[in-house]
């Protein structure tokens, strides 16, 4: 995973991730800390994303793949990213992905939910 941040995820493999959390290109660029229109070029001319923005991308996909697993549900845990659990203040998942705190929040929360306690 080291060498994979170092050298860049190919901007198509972040599209990617964003279709299955069902969000949109504007929404990823929001969570990697990437201006859209950037996003958008380096989609389109095959590029890769810098370290920081990988290491963002790796993030969300290492909560999506801790919440397919709870889940046991690829579309439920993509689902769940946009809910509004209690445990959250009314917030989606999604809306505190975006930093190193939040991501630990989400995934104390896909834990808690794992031992059922949240549902």
């Amino acid at each position: 995973m080291a060498a994979l941040v170092t050298e860049g995820i190919p901007a198509q493999v972040a599209l990617e991730l964003g279709n299955r959390l069902g969000i949109s290109q504007e929404k990823l660029a929001e969570l990697i800390f990437l201006p859209k229109r950037t996003l958008h070029r380096r989609i389109e001319q095959g590029e890769r994303l810098k370290q920081d923005e990988s290491e963002r991308v790796l993030r969300l996909y290492s909560l999506y793949a801790r919440a397919v697993e709870v889940f046991e549900d690829e579309k439920r845990a993509a689902r769940w990213f946009s809910s509004r659990p209690k445990a959250l203040g009314g917030k989606t998942p999604l809306q505190f992905m975006g930093t190193e705190p939040g991501a630990r929040w989400v995934e104390d929360i896909l834990g808690r939910i794992e031992q059922g306690v949240f549902s």
